[in-house]
């Protein structure tokens, strides 16, 4: 998808989106390989290692538009992200129960939340499929990606994000600020797993959509 589009697409779903140049923000960070690939989530992190790539979920990015929906599909995407040069990994927080239950997006993935991407009281019609539930929980998810090589992070706090980072530009992205909270979704990862750009951009509107009240976006390019 162009800048454009995605502009277009966000404001069909009643969002404010603008585009901006990477020469206008001055808190980009090249990823380095030692960051956790880790969730859009902006909240603190028990995790130091913040400037990997932000996907849904983490692993759980790459697993569900897979259609892998078994632990064998968690596991191989985990591999696949390191093989990749990331550092693979999946999150909880510090009050839900249980605590790997604190992924909001696993969580709206697990109870069939994203089983239909349309917007709220649209159609489904001409959209991507939706992500069918994995048969798994939460903590199984979390031990498979442990036993795999990956990470474990626990965030804290609450959701105050106030907007959404589309970050296009490759192989950067931005840390979480708890002082300024928002979700970071490091677009240019699609292509790089082979995933399908409009499907996952769908599936992160959906996301944020279903969590909070935030309708804003700027989208990052070169």
């Amino acid at each position: 998808m162009t800048p454009q589009e995605i502009v277009q697409a966000l404001e069909g779903r009643g969002w404010a989106a603008t585009i901006v140049s990477r020469s206008d923000v001055d808190d980009i960070l090249d990823v380095d390989s030692e960051g956790l690939m880790k969730c859009v989530d902006g909240r603190p992190s028990s995790h130091a290692a913040m400037n990997g790539p932000k996907t849904l979920g983490g692993v759980y990015a790459i697993a569900s538009m897979r259609g892998a929906r078994d632990l064998e599909g968690l596991t191989q995407a985990t591999r696949d992200v390191a093989a990749a040069g990331h550092v693979p990994s999946v999150h909880g927080d510090d009050h839900a129960q249980p605590p790997a239950m604190g992924c909001g997006y696993f969580k709206l993935w697990k109870t069939g939340k994203l089983a239909d991407l349309a917007p709220e009281g649209g159609s489904s019609e001409g959209l991507p499929p939706g992500l069918e539930p994995p048969r798994y929980s939460a903590e199984e998810g979390s031990e498979a990606v442990r036993a795999a090589g990956g990470e474990y992070e626990t965030l804290t706090g609450a959701h105050e994000e106030q907007e959404v980072i589309i970050n296009l530009v490759d192989s950067t992205t931005f840390a979480p600020n708890a002082d300024s909270q928002r979700f970071v979704v490091d677009a240019w990862v699609a292509e790089k797993f082979g995933v399908d750009p409009a499907r996952y951009l769908t599936a992160a509107a959906k996301t944020v959509e279903l969590l909070c009240e935030v309708r804003k976006a700027r989208i990052i390019v070169d």
